[in-house]
Formats: structure tokens, C-alpha cells, sequence
């Protein structure tokens, strides 16, 4: 009988123009990510049927936590540590499903990422080390390596805000030399990225030009620097199937092997 993934993605902001146009809003873009995810599974999951909704959280939009088995939380333009209304319902929204007696996992993408980190008591501000732009090699520790199958991955950066410290109970398992904290990992419950995996080329590129004409973000030199990584190789369809597998407990990310408890 086939099992049914509920995906809930939690949208917090708008794709600029031509990404918008050609791949939709974030909720679509990272369905994308997880229906290429499963499918790179081949058998390990044919019986898996994934049935995902989007949630529009600026607006005040959230499923019931009965409706879903993940909940998605997508990048934003937006400052984590901000006290803005909908970013402290999204807060409290985070702490609820952690909070809950079900069997509900949480996964996050940059201001995703940070929002977690600030659910669970973590230090989230904006960098001292200044913005991470672009493709970047992220240097895993060695339960990062057991989990992922690789020494190192590679992903998209666009970021100025960062998670400082590591929540109790909560591991990091990765990290890049201007972001300490890359990946957080609660066994069964929690996994969120820095980076994003649902980036490609086309995405980023426009990121850097628009945000580079806008001003106030990066200097000329960091946007030359980060224009001639853009098209670099990058993980994130790999790192989609391992994704998929945390959704499924399957896998290295079974719960029951190394469950932390905080």
C-alpha cells in the first residue's frame, strides 16, 4: 500500500521576476526539489505518494498541524531576529510543532534555517563576516559525512544572517569559513540548511544582480567575486534525495539508530 508524504512549505517571500515567471513561487520550486529528490530514490521509495501544499505565512496562512508530516520553512529577504508579527507567529508556529506529542519533522532554508535556530534558543544575527554569496563548499563533520555520503557539499549562499550558536539537544553538522553553523540536525525532528539546495544558476545570478542594484547589501568587488562562482557545479540534487530520506526515516536518518533528545 503506498505511503502518502505530507509536505506543508511555509512561504516567506516572492521569487524575484524571472524566477517567479519561469518556476513559480518558492512553494513550486521547491516541490521541484522534492519530487526530483524522490524520484533519484528509484525503488526506495515507489511506494512513496507526495502530496504537498503551500502556505502563504506572511499573510497569516498556516495548515493544522494534523494536516502534514513536515513542515517546510522557505528563504526570506526578511531579518530572523526581526519581532515583525508574522515573523514571531512564525516563531511560535515552529515551537508548537516541536512542542507536539506527534511524529512531525521541521526542515528549513536560510531565514528558514535561522528560524529554527531562533525557535530553539539559538543566537541568530547578522554576520560579522559580512554577506555569503553564491556557491560555496561546506565542510561536513563526520556525522555529517555518515548522513550525506560525502566529505564536503556544495551549495548556494545568499545570506547576511546567521545562526551563532548551537540549540541544546541540536547538532551542527557542517560549516563554511564565513558561516560556522551551516546545518543544524535534530535526529527525527529537525534539519535545516544555511544554503539553499533548491537554488540553480538562473535563480542566484538574478539574486546577485537585483540585489546588487538595490544597494546597501554587497560592494562591487563581492558581487565580481560571486558572479564567477554562480554557475559552479552544486549539490542540491543530491542533497534532495537525502532530504527525502530525513522526510521518510529512511535510510541513515532512520530515528530509532541515533534519535538526540534535548
Amino acid at each position: 500500500m503506498p505511503r502518502v508524504l505530507r509536505l506543508a512549505i511555509l512561504e516567506c517571500d516572492t521569487p524575484f521576476p524571472k524566477a517567479k515567471a519561469s518556476r513559480g513561487s518558492y512553494g513550486n520550486i521547491f516541490q521541484d526539489l522534492f519530487e526530483l529528490g524522490l524520484q533519484n530514490l528509484g525503488d526506495e521509495a515507489a511506494d512513496v505518494q507526495l502530496h504537498v501544499s503551500k502556505w502563504n505565512v506572511v499573510a497569516g496562512n498556516y495548515p493544522r498541524l494534523d494536516e502534514s508530516d513536515a513542515f517546510v520553512i522557505t528563504g526570506s529577504s526578511s531579518a530572523p531576529f526581526d519581532d515583525d508579527p508574522w515573523i514571531v507567529a512564525l516563531v511560535a508556529f515552529v515551537n508548537r510543532v516541536l512542542d507536539s506529542k506527534e511524529d512531525k519533522k521541521v526542515f528549513g532554508i536560510c531565514f528558514g534555517h535561522q528560524i529554527i535556530g531562533r525557535a530553539l534558543g539559538a543566537d541568530v544575527a547578522s554576520n560579522p563576516g559580512g554577506w555569503e554569496l553564491s556557491v560555496e563548499s561546506i565542510a561536513l563533520s563526520d556525522q555529517g559525512q555518515e548522513l550525506f555520503g560525502l566529505p564536503s557539499v556544495e551549495l548556494h549562499q545568499m545570506h547576511r544572517d546567521v545562526v551563532l550558536t548551537v540549540p541544546p539537544g541540536v547538532t551542527s553538522l557542517g560549516n563554511t569559513t564565513r558561516c560556522p553553523i551551516q546545518i543544524l540536525y535534530k535526529a527525527g525532528q529537525v534539519l535545516s540548511f544555511q544554503g539553499h539546495p533548491e537554488f540553480d544558476e538562473p535563480i542566484n545570478d538574478e539574486l546577485l544582480r537585483e540585489k546588487h542594484v538595490e544597494g546597501g547589501n554587497f560592494d562591487d568587488e563581492a558581487f565580481r567575486d560571486a558572479i564567477k562562482r554562480v554557475d559552479r557545479p552544486h549539490d542540491g540534487v543530491l542533497l534532495a534525495s537525502r532530504i527525502m530520506e530525513f522526510f521518510l526515516d529512511r535510510g541513515k536518518w532512520q530515528s530509532g539508530q541515533e534519535r538526540i533528545r534535548g
